[in-house]
């Protein structure tokens, strides 16, 4: 991937006109010299994707005609709720990604919001996303898409990669965990897994939103969209939902290697409380006779006996091995 860079056009980042026949083809336009206007394009879809950071994307979409009043309204809201409905004869909503710089903030989610119309794409965000940044990239590399549900398509198969790469480190990191715990080294892992398991429940809510919100824009497509795009665009969820099913599959192994490592902590918990009762079991004469030697009163044996000595300490000795064949014979031990 190439280095992210960011052009200074008024607040928008960029800006492509699609064709059906060709390479989508880049836009050299500043939003902020023609607040609300579009650029001439006769028949062919555009894309133009804001920063919304920038207070020049807010005024522009602010004031721009082609939008309905609760387009705008939903485009310039901070709502991160996932959703995508049918808008002003198209689909509006907000769709869940990752941020561009996710490996060194893993725990980044963004929203991208977005407008889709038969001749007007419109999207936005507040921090830089992976699977908009991929889908740029490959427009500016040549790509090919030939209308506005064509575009949420790629998009829907950008995220789906970009899901699914984050899945998939997430599975190595759960091996690496598997394994130590196979070698019996638990000392940390729990905690590991701990976050591992917070992750992978925000990357599951993140992506199922996704889901949810594609299949309900899918069964109500506008008029306009060919049987062609919503083919392809149901080709992109069913990517998504495969990438939902390898998450569902990480995250049960990350649960039941929880409760291995519980089991396991549970099972050295009980085999030194054992070992504890064990030789609390077998002190507990000796401790009954020092008391009673200890007690100074007459009348006491061997107290005047040179050997009074070694013959307590004999008959402490006899007492813990018989305690003790008392618990072999029992089979406690």
């Amino acid at each position: 991937m190439g280095i992210f860079e960011i052009a200074d056009t008024g607040g928008m980042i960029c800006g492509f006109r699609l064709h059906p026949d060709a390479p989508a083809e880049p836009l050299q336009w500043n939003v902020d010299a023609a607040p609300g206007v579009l650029p001439e394009a006769p028949g062919q879809p555009l894309w133009l994707h804001f920063n919304f950071v920038d207070t020049r994307a807010d005024r522009w979409i602010a004031s721009s005609t082609h939008l309905t009043e609760e387009v705008r309204e939903l485009l310039l809201d901070t709502d991160p709720r996932i959703r995508l409905e049918p808008m002003a004869d198209g689909l509006v909503g907000v769709l869940g990604d990752l941020h561009h710089d996710y490996e060194a903030d893993p725990e980044g989610f963004g929203a991208l919001r977005l407008y889709i119309g038969r001749e007007l794409l419109i999207s936005g965000r507040r921090h830089p996303l992976e699977s908009t940044d991929r889908l740029r990239h490959e427009l500016r590399a040549g790509e090919q898409v030939g209308s506005t549900i064509q575009w949420l398509s790629h998009l829907v198969h950008h995220m789906a990669e970009t899901f699914g790469k984050a899945v998939n480190e997430i599975n190595d990191t759960v091996d690496e965990v598997e394994d130590r715990i196979l070698a019996g080294r638990i000392a940390d892992e729990g905690k590991e897994l701990g976050r591992v398991r917070r992750l992978l429940a925000r990357l599951r809510r993140q992506l199922g939103g996704n889901r949810q919100a594609l299949s309900h824009a899918r069964a109500r497509m506008p008029a306009w969209c060919s049987g062609e795009d919503a083919a392809q665009l149901r080709l992109a969820i069913e990517r998504l939902d495969t990438v939902a099913q390898d998450l569902e599959l990480v995250q049960e192994r990350a649960r039941l290697l929880q409760e291995e490592i519980a089991g396991q902590l549970s099972e050295a918990t009980n085999r030194n409380l054992y070992m504890l009762s064990i030789v609390t079991t077998v002190m507990l004469p000796i401790t009954l006779i020092t008391g009673v030697f200890g007690m100074n009163v007459g009348g006491l044996p061997w107290l005047q006996d040179n050997l009074g000595f070694w013959n307590v300490m004999l008959l402490m000795g006899g007492t813990a091995v018989a305690t003790l064949l008392v618990l072999h014979w029992k089979k406690l031990f």
